[in-house]
């Protein structure tokens, strides 16, 4: 949960707006076409991971954060909707952030639907840090920026007038779209380096070996840390263990996953208001009580990824979830899992609530 807020206002950014596709963008990792459903790079997750217990947040377990300790278990804590609302004015505002413009939300109420729905999943044991860390966390749009630049020049870009991939001094792989930064790695924190290929760059961890050749299936490293694969003579990887998790081969498909039983399909069982679903060949388990949602179907319930969203006791609090969100002076108003729902965009300093066809978002 939050605490003490920074106030700060800032204009709304402008470009091509979407939904919350975010995290899809994020989920580029750079092994080609293996589904492994991991979202960020390994020096990302690292940088989060540090980032995370540098204050007040260490477990004493490897340096991760608690619920990356949690995760490595096979426990899903969903976040207060609070939280998420927080986030999604920030994603859906703030301008000059380091993601590629077009991948950014254009509309709280969705942006907040798909944050929820991915964060009361089994998949949210391997979530993306940069949202976990930075966006969830930050207080003001200056607070994002700066976090999701992972200590990279705000004007590393300025002067280049097009779409091109660069390593700074530090080794960060910086991407740059007419003069703005649209995405930063920080290589060295997860031990990988820069590399630039067809004007992108990445992390990688260097040559290709003999037992990860050019053309050869994904594996898992042999610490099972880490799943790898060679593309463009050069070894790629995404480190599970900076999530608490093992490489795991699920049907011979190497992916990140808990300790946890084995499983398989998406089927869901409960367990009191616990949903017990598989992640990768793994059990996982979602903690819907702490979200305020329950495991088991009542009568009006509506589902939000594998807990569900019992109906408001007060008439008065029901909706249509496919109504369109409203502004309300600087209160955007929406419906969320059939409940009536509302934000202050002042909350965090933005002057008003903008409405644009059927979206509606700070400013």
């Amino acid at each position: 949960m939050r605490s003490g807020k920074v106030m700060t206002s800032e204009g709304g950014r402008q470009g091509v707006r979407v939904g919350a596709g975010i995290v899809a963008v994020l989920a580029g990792v750079g092994l080609g076409a293996i589904a492994i459903g991991v979202a960020v790079t390994t020096s990302e997750r690292v940088a989060a991971a540090q980032s995370a217990t540098s204050g007040n947040k260490s477990s004493g377990d490897g340096g991760l954060a608690p619920y990356l300790v949690a995760a490595g278990q096979g426990l899903v804590t969903p976040p207060d909707i609070e939280d998420v609302e927080h986030m999604c004015a920030l994603l859906t505002s703030c301008h000059d952030l380091p993601f590629p413009p077009s991948s950014l939300p254009n509309n709280e109420a969705t942006c907040v639907s798909a944050i929820m729905k991915d964060l009361t999943s089994p998949g949210a044991v391997k979530y993306p840090l940069v949202i976990r860390e930075c966006a969830l966390q930050a207080n003001s749009c200056a607070d994002l920026r700066s976090c999701a630049l992972r200590g990279a020049a705000p004007d590393f870009c300025k002067g280049w007038n097009k779409t091109v991939g660069r390593c700074d001094l530090d080794g960060r792989a910086i991407n740059c779209s007419h003069e703005q930064i649209v995405g930063v790695r920080d290589c060295p924190r997860g031990g990988e380096q820069c590399y630039v290929r067809e004007g992108q760059a990445s992390c990688v961890l260097g040559p290709c070996t003999a037992e990860n050749a050019e053309n050869a299936a994904a594996t898992c490293s042999a610490s099972g840390n880490r799943v790898l694969k060679c593309n463009g003579s050069k070894l790629n990887s995404v480190d599970c263990a900076a999530f608490g998790l093992k490489c795991t081969l699920d049907n011979g498909r190497p992916g990140c996953s808990p300790q946890t039983p084995a499983c398989s399909g998406d089927a869901k069982r409960c367990d009191g208001n616990v949903a017990i679903g598989c992640e990768h060949g793994h059990e996982v388990r979602v903690d819907c009580g702490a979200a305020g949602l329950t495991c088991n179907s009542v009568p009006g319930a509506v589902p939000v990824g594998s807990c569900m969203a019992p109906p408001p006791a007060n008439a008065g609090d029901k909706c249509d979830p496919k109504d369109p969100p409203k502004c309300d002076g600087a209160t955007i108003k929406y419906c969320f899992a059939g409940r009536k729902r509302s934000y202050l965009c002042r909350t965090l300093g933005f002057d008003k609530c903008v409405k644009e066809g059927n979206t509606a978002h700070c400013q």
